[in-house]
């Protein structure tokens, strides 16, 4: 249902589920240009209508709500998030989708704490699930698993070859050039390309002989 039906069909009903939708689309869409209190605002509006119409914990909004504490830095509050998603999917018996992306959202957050070899666990975990569900390759959630891979071959391993190709990769699974991580995902290897290319001679030299 559009927005628009939405609001004609339960304007005066502002506790109606699809309120809390409409309110965590938003939370995304300022999430996405980095307004992390906007975002939270209306993630904790749908919130309480979710909690108002049932007491389980709803699924989406407590991954939105990670994913804005993860954009402020805040990743032990994260995790708490994630593990309430992850609970509720759990109680519920749930086959959900989104277990397949929750799985490389922990990553992250393990990996901004250092937890690198926890947040390959997971990375690989969320690979995994999206193949053996058979999901669309050009996904951009797979292409996100890609990225964060490439930012541990990167970062941790200073393997500039294989991140980048887990960087291409990821820019190839985006749906279309108009999505708002291609120019992103670009901007990411065309800065390690930079970065191989100005290495000091001796370092290169030492690589092509491993």
């Amino acid at each position: 249902m559009s927005t628009c039906l939405i609001f004609q069909s339960y304007g005066k009903d502002p506790k109606h589920i699809n309120y809390a939708y409409i309110y965590e689309n938003l939370a995304l869409i300022y999430l996405e240009y980095g307004q992390e209190k906007e975002a939270r605002s209306y993630c904790w509006k749908a919130r309480s209508i979710h909690f108002s119409t049932k007491k389980i914990d709803p699924i989406v909004n407590s991954i939105i709500l990670g994913l804005i504490e993860c954009k402020s830095e805040n990743y032990y509050s994260a995790l708490e998030y994630f593990g309430r998603a992850w609970e509720s999917i759990f109680n519920q018996n749930l086959s959900h989708q989104l277990k397949n992306i929750l799985y490389n959202y922990i990553g992250y957050a393990y990996f901004k704490l250092n937890q690198v070899d926890l947040a390959m666990k997971f990375y690989v975990k969320s690979l995994l699930l999206y193949k053996d569900n058979n999901c669309c390759n050009r996904h951009p959630d797979i292409a996100k698993i890609y990225r964060n891979i490439g930012l541990y071959y990167e970062q941790i391993e200073k393997n500039y070859s294989l991140a980048l190709s887990y960087y291409q990769r990821a820019l190839e699974l985006v749906p279309n050039q108009t999505h708002p991580h291609y120019i992103q995902y670009q901007d990411i290897i065309a800065a390690l390309q930079f970065k191989i290319q100005h290495e000091p001679y001796s370092f290169k030299k030492v690589c092509s002989l491993l």
